[in-house]
């Protein structure tokens, strides 16, 4: 029987041994393409007790030593929601529609903003999520693939108390939910296999492109103004309206305003855009992935 492989400090006081042993043996053809990508998920499913282990050490390293603990998690998209209404609704004018007040806009802008803190969390520290945890890497039976996948997941966890947040808001504030809202979890799921493909692939970049973090900090900050979030959809000149569907985060925003507030159907284009979109970023960021986690351990 193969000796048992040694464990780090920083991953006994969380789960025993044996759930680090890899997912099967390295053979010399591993499947392509779409299989590939499911061989990825089942990854993160057999090592799921990690997954969560590694999620509950983030949230606990992010708000360790602060007054208000987990709750900043609510408390930074509050205050930047008031600032963001104040500047453009009160001072810009900015309506999603004629005759509508400072509340229809906030729940409107709200809605965008769960969404793009999902996003943006997950890549921007998927980006650095193997660069950042070399000492991990180096051990031959880690499975790589839960360190961008925790950080995706840590990020979805966040959106999911964000949307409860929301939801509360429409019900006190706005016109309830409907059934439609019982969907939400299905474009939630949707979206985090887009953000999980992304952030495997950037996550490959960074480990021989060390500049990959700032670029993508930089591409985030475009990306969320380019997608109607503090605006309407309706506002993007019509020369621009390519932009605006091949923008996967547009999409999903749209999805999410028609579930929640507009309590309807999202268009089917809207759903097959972020569903083709998530399907290929998964498939192309774990295999890209897959094809060069060995060298990860040489080059971290």
């Amino acid at each position: 029987m193969p000796a048992t492989p040694p464990t780090s400090p920083l991953l006994t006081p969380l789960l025993p041994t044996p759930l680090l042993t890899p997912l099967h043996p390295p053979v010399a053809n591993e499947p392509e393409g779409g299989m590939a990508a499911a061989l990825g998920l089942r990854a993160l499913w057999v090592h799921r007790s990690l997954l969560w282990a590694f999620v509950l050490r983030d949230l606990r390293h992010r708000y360790t030593g602060s007054s208000l603990g987990f709750f900043w998690t609510v408390v930074t998209p509050l205050l930047e929601l008031v600032t963001y209404t104040f500047v453009f609704h009160v001072l810009m004018g900015v309506r999603f529609m004629a005759n509508t007040g400072g509340t229809h806009y906030a729940l409107f802008l709200f809605c965008g903003m769960v969404t793009w803190y999902a996003v943006s969390d997950g890549l921007a520290r998927a980006a650095t999520s193997i660069t950042e945890s070399g000492h991990l890497i180096k051990k031959v039976n880690f499975p790589a693939v839960v360190l961008p996948g925790h950080v995706v997941a840590s990020a979805v966890l966040n959106q999911c108390i964000r949307l409860g947040l929301l939801a509360l808001a429409c019900v006190a504030l706005g016109r309830g939910l409907s059934w439609h809202f019982l969907l939400v979890p299905l474009a939630v799921a949707v979206e985090a296999a887009f953000v999980l493909g992304v952030g495997l692939l950037l996550s490959v970049t960074a480990v021989y492109f060390k500049d990959t973090v700032h670029w993508v900090k930089a591409i985030l900050l475009l990306w969320m103004f380019v997608t109607p979030i503090f605006y309407p959809a309706s506002a993007y000149p019509e020369k621009y309206k390519l932009l605006l569907l091949l923008n996967p985060l547009a999409h999903m925003v749209g999805v999410f305003h028609e579930l929640i507030l507009n309590q309807r159907l999202p268009h089917p284009h809207s759903v097959i855009v972020i569903c083709v979109m998530s399907a290929l970023s998964l498939t192309i960021g774990y295999s890209v992935f897959r094809h060069h986690r060995d060298r990860f351990a040489d080059l971290v």
